[in-house]
């Protein structure tokens, strides 16, 4: 860990954060600092400024901060061992490899740039195929789907015209059959090659760095032998369970602007007839269920998700698989629900987007489409049906964390049962009126609402000061031994820890490597002290003032949790210790308060 470490110090040393940003952003220096439109917020007036002496940047509009690292991540929507690659290979650095790995990283690496060269130059062959003679029973598909030639280019559609000329055409480039083969492009029978699409038309399958890793091709035969449409096998460079048909364009689409939500579709021809339709944010999981990776891929660029699966039985099924997966990643999802066994595409050629987006309007959440597909499966008419169901929707309403959310669902399911809701809320073993009453009479002591308004979130103003001043190397700031002295929250103490470490091994804070060792809440933490305005008059006596109030704070709640803990322990000797304890403190407490320095 500590020679990765070392690694990401290096990398972050060599890369000049101004020159990563300025690619995406145009930059103007204005004294120590460079400001430009923020990529995040589509700003029109500037409030979004990079420090190449801290190598860090910082949105003052809409508080978004971090290094080189995380702005990569964010801009090219990938997760943070993607993106090290990406700076890795601009400051030509080799990412280290631990022992044990028994790989040849760099061989690796090359290989798969060799066959997205490759799977490249196939589909703009099969694009080119379009336009031949042979190819009309290809463009007579596509016009009577309603593709037209902008939608062509789009999403780069192609022809394969028979087995042998991708073959052809490839070794013409200087490609080897046995590298058509590991791309996945072309079978072996006996001594002969062929192209496994052939006869078919083509949809590119591009990933999130705008590299072709497999197809998708859809027979054009009335009468197909074979299955209707046919996707790469698994390779080098396409693993369909982290891929999904039409990111590249989602990408692209975030770059122009901030994206709402994503909807998630089945198959190529529903992303290409939402786009028909002006939904530009449509993507597809090709037919198979949803991963995490695919979650985890999908809230780099939206935090709300539509799944919008065929209407028949199997889409069904295909949607109930995925639900969870999209919520265990963060992610807001809504269901989708097309009428009459329909899909996206016969949705929008047959009816319309209008009518398409009134579907978006009514779509269900999560909870209420599990308590209606619920709903569906038993006989509300017979009463052990409608037991069964109300006790399997009130298990989908115990995992609500929101009380208020458990109280909407509790109503919707009090009106498919007519089952008293005091009934349900009892089923439920959720507190009744009177008992949320009693509950929230419970008032927590001072002690532990202080605890609470200090957590990052309720941001702790002398804290944040204190910790300003430490990561910007103020001359009166000072680290003292423990961390203790600050609020209990994690991410404040982390943080420090952090910058305490990293002075006493170099003499220095580099806020720009500390940013990717840190979790979730420490890197909100230090974002938000990076991005940290000192005002005139900030110094050594505020710096003191504040250090003295968070000293104080956690001594006078550490002696009110012991006389608290006292009043109910009836054991003599644990009494005499506690009194011990208490005297401690209290004399501390009048020493931190004495200490004027």
């Amino acid at each position: 860990m500590d020679d990765f470490k070392e690694f990401i110090d290096e990398l972050l040393a060599k890369t000049d954060i101004v020159q990563v940003v300025s690619r995406y952003v145009p930059l103007k220096a204005k004294g120590n600092r460079y400001w430009g439109c923020c990529p995040f917020h589509h700003e029109k007036d500037p409030s979004f400024s990079v420090e190449s002496s801290k190598q860090f940047y910082h949105c003052f509009g809409c508080k978004e901060s971090g290094n080189a690292l995380t702005f990569v991540q964010k801009m090219e929507s990938v997760d943070f061992m993607d993106a090290v690659r990406i700076l890795a290979e601009a400051a030509h650095m080799e990412i280290p490899t631990f022992k044990g790995a028994g790989r040849n990283v760099a061989a690796e690496r090359e290989k798969k740039k060799r066959l997205c060269e490759l799977m490249k130059q196939a589909a703009r062959h099969y694009f080119d195929n379009l336009s031949h003679p042979s190819a009309k029973t290809a463009r007579e598909y596509l016009e009577r789907r309603g593709i037209d030639r902008k939608l062509t280019v789009k999403f780069g559609l192609g022809y394969s015209i028979n087995g042998n000329e991708i073959i052809e055409y490839l070794e013409s480039k200087g490609y080897k059959k046995a590298e058509m083969l590991e791309a996945g492009l072309i079978a072996q029978r006996a001594d002969s090659y062929y192209d496994v699409f052939y006869g078919r038309v083509m949809y590119p399958i591009i990933d999130n760095f705008g590299d072709v890793v497999a197809f998708g091709g859809r027979t054009l035969k009335p009468d197909y032998e074979y299955a209707k449409y046919r996707n790469s096998s698994q390779t080098l460079i396409f693993d369909k369970s982290r891929n999904i048909y039409g990111i590249n364009l989602l990408k692209k689409r975030k770059q122009q602007a901030r994206i709402d939500s994503v909807i998630i579709t089945e198959g190529y021809m529903d992303v290409i007839a939402l786009h028909k339709g002006g939904f530009d944010t449509a993507v597809a999981s090709m037919g198979t269920a949803l991963t995490g990776y695919q979650a985890k891929l999908l809230k780099n660029y939206a935090n709300r998700v539509y799944i919008s699966y065929d209407g028949d039985a199997a889409g069904q099924k295909a949607t109930l698989r995925g639900l969870d997966i999209l919520a265990d990643a963060g992610l807001s999802v809504r269901i989708v629900e097309l009428p009459d066994g329909l899909d996206p595409d016969d949705m929008i050629q047959k009816r319309g987007a209008q009518a398409y987006q009134k579907l978006l309007d009514e779509a269900l959440t999560l909870p209420a489409f599990k308590i209606k597909t619920l709903k569906k499966a038993h006989d509300l008419t017979d009463p052990e049906g409608k037991s069964k169901f109300a006790v399997e929707a009130i298990n989908v309403i115990r995992k609500l964390s929101n009380p208020v959310e458990q109280e909407e669902y509790i109503n919707l399911v009090q009106s498919y049962t007519g089952y008293s809701k005091q009934v349900l809320m009892r089923q439920a073993e959720l507190p009744l009126e009177g008992e949320r009453s009693a509950e929230a009479a419970k008032v927590p002591t001072s002690a532990h609402v202080r605890t609470a308004q200090t957590a990052f979130g309720g941001e702790d103003k002398a804290a944040i000061f204190v910790l300003a001043s430490l990561a910007a190397d103020k001359a009166y700031a000072r680290f003292e031994e423990s961390p203790d002295f600050l609020p209990e929250n994690g991410a404040y103490r982390e943080l420090y820890s952090a910058m305490q470490k990293d002075y006493l091994d170099g003499g220095v804070v580099r806020t720009d490597s500390m940013f990717s060792v840190l979790g979730g809440e420490g890197q909100a933490l230090l974002a938000r002290v990076a991005g940290y305005e000192f005002l005139d008059g900030d110094g050594t006596e505020k710096y003191n003032d504040c250090v003295r109030s968070l000293k104080v704070r956690r001594l006078e709640s550490e002696i009110e949790r012991l006389n608290s803990e006292m009043g109910r322990t009836a054991n003599a000797e644990n009494r005499n210790e506690m009194l011990k304890e208490l005297s401690r403190l209290t004399r501390k407490l009048k020493d931190v308060k004495s200490d004027k320095r």
